[in-house]
């Protein structure tokens, strides 16, 4: 039986929806394989904006430390007025989750996109993003992201010719300098062309080299015990007799600590400290004592050498230090004469000689001093009978013829 068009029986039908179905689910792993199609995926859509595309477009991967996270869905012109560093703009979608958890939790405001190369020497590139840290807040949907741009092969190139404009300049002077040091010009050329130069540096290593040989013999003597510096070294009884005295010297801090000995004493006595305290503020009212004196002197000099009153006078008075210089000169010429006077007294000249030498002249005078004596002896016995019977005395016996 021949088939029209017109009829279409329930089985074909079945085999029709069969196959559509299967096409479909086809189609569905093959888009979902490459992970840019998930019908059921939650996607978050977030932007960053760049001085210039430099190879990124629609489809580029977005990655977050380096992990696929999404794709870029458009890139954009921004106005004309928008900042240098702000002309171009990306729209990226990324999964809401990853590895079960909101992708919110590693993307924050503090994250930053940057455009970084597939490779080498492509000109492709993709957006990475760093994971924020917990002093950002989660993005929300169609946040701008802060974007720093790495550096692309033509950037490279770029820095790399002006680096090589930069050697060429450099090569010119390098290359005059190194012909002047060929033909032994200046210092440089007096260095390389000078064999003097190396036979006093070869004078100098060969004695560096004698001097490290006698450095290790003296190294090789000290270590066995050879010399001051090896027993030093090498004496168990020093290295005893050093630990002993570091004993006894932290015996002795532990005692001062303590407060034991004159020094302990020192160190932890209150009552001396309190002592000389008291002493250094007597000390500082002394001083101060001394500089109001020393004040008072100067108060008192001062007008001594300007000549004030009677010292002051003394002290700058030519003419009395002339009159007491005359006054001495003839004090010394009459204790002359009187040193002559007393030694011709002494030698028995002259009247005060005499009187002095002459023992005759003291008999006399002492038989004079006795016979004086003894005449104011009877004057005052005869006063005294006088006084007892004044009529005795004073009878007067008349007689006419």
């Amino acid at each position: 039986m021949v088939q029209t068009r017109n009829s279409l029986t329930l089985s074909q039908l079945r085999v029709g929806i069969f196959v559509l179905a299967g096409l479909l689910v086809l189609a569905f792993l093959v888009l979902n394989s490459t992970g840019d199609f998930n019908p059921f995926a939650k996607r978050l859509v977030l932007k960053a904006r760049f001085a210039a595309a430099d190879g990124l477009k629609p489809g580029s991967d977005v990655q977050l430390a380096g992990i696929r996270i999404g794709r870029v869905e458009e890139v954009i012109f921004l106005p004309p007025d928008s900042p240098e560093n702000e002309k171009i703009e990306a729209r990226m979608l990324v999964d809401a989750e990853l590895n079960g958890r909101p992708i919110t939790e590693r993307i924050r405001t503090d994250s930053t996109a940057q455009l970084i190369a597939v490779s080498v020497l492509a000109n492709e590139k993709i957006i990475n993003i760093s994971p924020g840290s917990a002093d950002g807040s989660p993005v929300a949907e169609n946040h701008v992201l802060d974007s720093s741009e790495a550096i692309s092969v033509n950037q490279l190139t770029k820095t790399g010719n002006d680096l090589l404009q930069q050697i060429n300049k450099l090569a010119v002077p390098a290359n005059e300098i190194l012909n002047k040091a060929n033909q032994g010009e200046g210092t440089i050329g007096r260095i390389v062309n000078d064999e003097s130069l190396y036979n006093n540096l070869d004078a100098t290593v060969a004695e560096t080299k004698l001097t490290m040989v006698k450095l290790q013999s003296t190294i090789e003597k000290i270590n066995s015990g050879e010399g001051t510096a090896g027993q030093l070294i090498n004496d168990k009884q020093l290295y005893e007799n050093l630990n002993k005295t570091v004993a006894q010297l932290e015996g002795i801090s532990n005692d001062i600590r303590a407060g034991r000995g004159t020094a302990g004493k020192f160190v932890t006595d209150d009552a001396l400290y309190n002592e000389t305290r008291a002493a250094i503020i007597d000390l500082r009212t002394t001083a101060n004592k001394i500089s109001a004196i020393a004040d008072d002197l100067k108060g008192i000099t001062g007008p001594l050498s300007g000549g004030e009153g009677s010292l002051g006078k003394f002290l700058k008075d030519e003419q009395l230090y002339d009159n007491a210089r005359d006054t001495l000169a003839r004090f010394n010429a009459t204790a002359s004469k009187l040193e002559t006077m007393l030694g011709d007294a002494q030698a028995g000249k002259g009247t005060v000689g005499r009187l002095v030498t002459d023992e005759t002249l003291y008999n006399n005078l002492n038989q004079t001093a006795s016979n004086i004596n003894q005449f104011s002896s009877e004057s005052t016995k005869l006063i005294y009978d006088f006084r007892q019977n004044p009529k005795k005395f004073l009878r007067i016996k008349l007689s006419l013829f």
